[in-house]
């Protein structure tokens, strides 16, 4: 697995060095070397008292030289030997030192850039966390839940300055935590993310940098939803708006969930005066902090068929949670349902003509039915999902 990374690194560390010339300068560097051991072969292999009276010799002498290592077991003897290691010296000090500049110029540009949330990063199955708001802080505690490693790796993508990203970087040092400064509606900006290889997407109403024009924020959204299905049409994207009378783009992006802010306001303030507390029931479930979470559990494949009663005396049993509803994932109609199975002359021509269209006339996406406080004897189907309130987090 690690492989490919480690190939992909060397070829970029090679592709960086190319940029300045580090190849160019080595091989001048490398053929000073060879054509002063020559020289020196040449001017002190015949002499009774040479040191030096191979080509061997020589190279291993220009290469001790250069270096400033200065063994001694090898040295000219001959006045023109000695010439020929001065000019070698003052050369290799010259041609040393871009050769170390080189190295250190492209170590030090990757790591502003990295500091500048300008490098690309390499992740997979991670979150991708797409503008900002005051909220984000938040949302970055819930999804650094647990502290661990079992935390998925999350990439902010955003245009906050350096010092806020710097900030950011610091405070959530020991989570890894990657950032990418730039405009998160571009493809580049979602590329350098790696958004291919994300698990999730989640757009924020941005209020940061250019998208301080709250006018634009929900069309921002939509962009970017659109945008990142183009590039990972499979990706799960949770999106944030401003305006409910945008949801209905939003669907037609494909967006999975779509959270408006400041809807059921009004409903939260009409129950704290028919039953007083009551919100603050909500802000204990919803807090990082209580040890209560509401959460999206998977059914156990044994309780399909069986009752919902069954179903919530095994998770108030070995989940310590209280079962408070089904999440019923029901497959659209597709157009092989609406068709017959033999495979027709007709059906096989209305099936090329609607992809003629390039039009989707029937959603293949998953639509989602949310049945709170079911009655106890309701069946558990196959496509279900149980809503607790637990005391342990999981799947």
């Amino acid at each position: 697995m690690h492989g490919p990374a480690f190939l992909q690194g060397i070829r970029k560390v090679i592709r960086l060095l190319r940029k300045e010339h580090f190849f160019l300068i080595a091989a001048v560097t490398a053929s000073v070397i060879l054509l002063c051991a020559l020289a020196v072969w040449y001017v002190e292999h015949e002499r009774p008292d040479s040191l030096i009276t191979t080509y061997w010799d020589g190279i291993w002498w220009a290469v001790v030289t250069i270096c400033t290592v200065g063994y001694g077991d090898k040295l000219p003897i001959s006045d023109e030997g000695k010439i020929i290691g001065i000019i070698l010296m003052i050369s290799g000090i010259f041609l040393l030192s871009l050769i170390t500049a080189t190295i250190v110029s492209v170590f030090v540009e990757q790591k502003i850039k990295e500091g500048r949330g300008l490098k690309a990063v390499r992740s997979k199955d991670h979150i991708v966390v797409c503008g900002w708001n005051q909220y984000a802080e938040e949302l970055l505690l819930w999804l650094y839940r647990f502290g661990d490693e079992k935390d998925p790796p999350v990439v902010l993508v955003n245009e906050l300055s350096i010092d806020e990203t710097d900030m950011l970087k610091l405070k959530y040092e020991r989570y890894g935590l990657e950032i990418i400064r730039g405009n998160y509606i571009h493809e580049d900006a979602l590329l350098k993310a790696d958004i291919r290889r994300a698990r999730f997407a989640v757009i924020m109403a941005d209020t940061s940098g250019e998208a301080a024009d709250r006018n634009r924020t929900d069309e921002r959204t939509i962009l970017t939803a659109l945008t990142i299905k183009s590039l990972a049409p499979k990706i799960k994207i949770v999106a944030e708006l401003l305006n409910s009378e945008n949801k209905s783009h939003l669907r037609r992006a494909q967006v999975d969930d779509i959270i408006v802010r400041g809807e059921h306001v009004g409903s939260l303030l009409a129950s704290a005066v028919n039953y007083p507390g009551l919100p603050r029931v909500f802000s204990s479930i919803l807090s990082p902090d209580d040890r209560n979470k509401l959460i999206r559990a998977d059914i156990p494949a044994g309780f399909v068929g069986k009752t919902v009663r069954e179903l919530a005396e095994h998770f108030r049993k070995h989940r310590s949670g209280i079962l408070i509803g089904l999440l019923k994932e029901k497959e659209s109609v597709k157009l092989e349902d609406m068709l017959s199975d033999d495979s027709s002359v007709i059906d096989r021509f209305i099936k090329e003509k609607i992809r003629e269209s390039k039009k989707d006339l029937f959603y293949d996406k998953e639509q989602i039915k949310v049945i709170i406080n079911p009655d106890e004897g309701d069946i558990i189907s196959r496509n279900d999902y149980a809503i607790l309130l637990s005391k342990e987090a999981g799947p």
